[in-house]
């Protein structure tokens, strides 16, 4: 199982694996996820919702830190 994937998440269980909680407000609705990879043009983020998503940094204004 990958480092980022959390069984059962709650926001305190993602902050303490190091992670960003997010929510991220998408065409299909409003996700609640995490960040678990921050570059340079691209944001890795993951929503039990959608799965794993790539978020530019354009669109970083769609996500709202918890």
């Amino acid at each position: 199982m990958p480092d980022h994937l959390i069984k059962n998440a709650t926001i305190r269980k993602v902050r303490n694996r190091g992670f960003t909680p997010v929510s991220y407000h998408h065409d299909s609705g409003i996700h609640n996820g995490w960040i678990h990879k921050v570059g340079t043009k691209w944001n890795h983020a993951f929503f039990p919702s959608l799965g794993n998503v790539r978020i530019s940094k354009a669109d970083m204004r769609f996500v709202k830190e918890l």
